[in-house]
């Protein structure tokens, strides 16, 4: 990848960070339960993208200047069609938006270990012991951060998926 390209996809990444910030200033005011308020683990999310851009970044500088001819062994290895669209990829941008409706739809505890599972299989993983033991891990990770360390509400899902999901709140509290 080129280095001008390298630094438009960053600098995408850092009008894209921009963006979600002023979004959620909108709602950085202290909740009665959590006193940083609503905006605070997506600020943290921006945070970390920030970053990762501004690495991004200072990594083009960093590296040097290529000798023509000389590719990273990485580059041998790369698949001719690379830059094709496959329905892979085109799947794994749709679903995380499935995702989101899912979630309130049918709830958070609910749709996340499916798209979790879904997600990991788009990615290549096919033994079904991998797939269920790290959906399994994954997604109780999740749940116990969410809602036994950060306290966090999530959507609960409508309907009598809502009362399935407090049920399932139930159990982990």
């Amino acid at each position: 990848m080129s280095r001008r390209r390298t630094l438009i996809e960053a600098a995408g990444w850092l009008f894209f960070v921009g963006v979600a910030l002023y979004f959620s200033f909108d709602f950085n005011e202290p909740l009665p339960g959590f006193k940083f308020g609503a905006a605070h683990w997506p600020h943290v999310i921006i945070a970390f993208m920030t970053v990762a851009a501004g690495v991004l970044i200072a990594a083009q500088f960093l590296k040097g200047r290529r000798i023509e001819g000389q590719a990273d062994q990485f580059f041998d290895e790369i698949e001719e069609d690379i830059e094709k669209l496959k329905p892979r990829t085109v799947a794994m941008f749709i679903l995380p938006l499935l995702w989101v409706f899912g979630m309130h739809k049918i709830g958070f505890l609910i749709a996340t270990p499916i798209f979790i599972f879904i997600c990991t299989w788009l990615m290549g993983v096919r033994s079904w012991r991998t797939l269920l033991g790290f959906t399994s891990c994954f997604y109780v990770s999740l749940v116990l951060i969410f809602y036994k360390w950060v306290f966090t509400p999530l959507p609960m899902g409508a309907g009598w998926f809502h009362s399935l999901n407090g049920e399932i709140i139930g159990l982990v509290q």
